[in-house]
């Protein structure tokens, strides 16, 4: 018999009658109910699967990320008297907040797997972590007293696309590793092309180059889900 704390009377359960303990407060369960003639494991209802325990972490930090980028966009809006937007740093900072609801899109996709390790948690969880630095790359920190848009983009634009690059290698590597994937892929095309433009808008610091970048990054991510991930799963 299982015994389980509650605070109400009893519980008529199918055919079977739960009585209250009067003198302990708690119920006494039975471990299996029968119900239409089917024998059913209490445990086995009550039972989290492994990926609802490993996608409360990414669910998060992803949530930390996407708070990040809200709230410095609405700081760019503040502080527009006083600190010049510029259209480029804007307009990545709205992208991010877009591809976070991308990745959030695509981690259905893990729902079936089950063997679970720390070494796959652990790489499940990488790209995530990755996209959090990034947004904290992408907004300025108030203490940091940033006075122009423009200069602070051109000064991170290093560290802020690279780590772009390596999240989307990371979170590919991670479904090949997790999720099985073939490898090459046809949606592997649009992940070279976007990784391959932010590599350019890494190295340039030519507003031209970065305006063409962002344009290409664009067209390659709405093509990408468009084909391959528009319906979930």
């Amino acid at each position: 018999m299982k015994v389980l704390p509650v605070r109400s009377g009893d519980l008529l359960l199918g055919n079977h009658l739960i009585r209250m303990d009067e003198s302990q407060r708690t119920l006494r369960v039975p471990a299996t109910l029968v119900f239409g003639g089917v024998l059913i494991s209490l445990s086995s209802l009550i039972q989290m699967a492994p990926y609802q325990h490993v996608v409360v972490v990414m669910s998060i930090v992803l949530g930390l990320s996407v708070t990040q980028l809200l709230k410095g966009l609405a700081q760019i809006y503040r502080m527009r008297s006083r600190v010049r937007p510029y259209w480029l740093h804007t307009g990545w900072v709205v992208l991010l907040v877009v591809f976070s609801l991308v990745l959030w899109w695509l981690f259905w996709n893990y729902r079936t797997i089950e063997d679970w390790n720390f070494f796959r948690f652990f790489l499940y969880l990488s790209p995530m972590i990755l996209f959090y630095f990034l947004t904290s790359i992408a907004i300025p920190d108030p203490s940091d007293h940033v006075t122009d848009y423009r200069t602070y983009y051109f000064s991170s634009r290093v560290g802020f696309f690279a780590t772009f690059a390596v999240q989307i290698v990371l979170a590919h590597v991670a479904g090949v590793v997790i999720r099985g994937l073939v490898a090459p892929d046809p949606s592997d095309l649009f992940r070279l092309a976007m990784v391959a433009v932010l590599l350019i808008a890494m190295r340039s610091a030519s507003e031209r180059v970065h305006a063409v970048v962002f344009g290409v990054f664009v067209a390659a991510l709405v093509a990408f889900t468009a084909l391959f991930h528009v319906r979930l799963g």
